[in-house]
């Protein structure tokens, strides 16, 4: 998933022709949708049962299965998303953002930063 840069760093890079790059495109279509969803209850309190909803009910099963079947069920995944839908149960957008930001770099995700 990463190409040596120039300089002996690593530069992080998503290789289109790796079977696994399908997945984690579809780990960062979820993605995007689940920042919708914290956006819209961040910028409209209106909007917190909708997108509480959705990404509970919806996005988080959604990778919870992309975890299992493609991840090789990541432990290291599964904690990341629990740590999600506990703060998508709570009251704050800002905790949830938060929790939902460990997905959007390196660490213990679905390597959706790499693209």
């Amino acid at each position: 998933m990463a190409q040596r840069a120039p300089l002996g760093g690593l530069k992080p890079m998503l290789d289109l022709d790796h079977p696994q790059s399908r997945h984690v495109l579809e780990a960062a279509r979820i993605e995007d949708l689940i920042r919708k969803q914290l956006l819209a209850w961040r910028d409209d309190a209106a909007a917190e049962a909708v997108a509480r909803a959705q990404v509970l009910q919806v996005l988080l099963p959604q990778l919870d299965a992309l975890n299992a079947a493609h991840f090789g069920a990541s432990k290291k995944i599964a904690r990341t998303l629990d740590a999600l839908r506990r703060a998508m149960q709570g009251d704050s957008a800002d905790a949830a953002w938060r929790a939902f930001l460990v997905l959007d770099g390196p660490g213990d995700n679905f390597g959706t930063w790499g693209i």
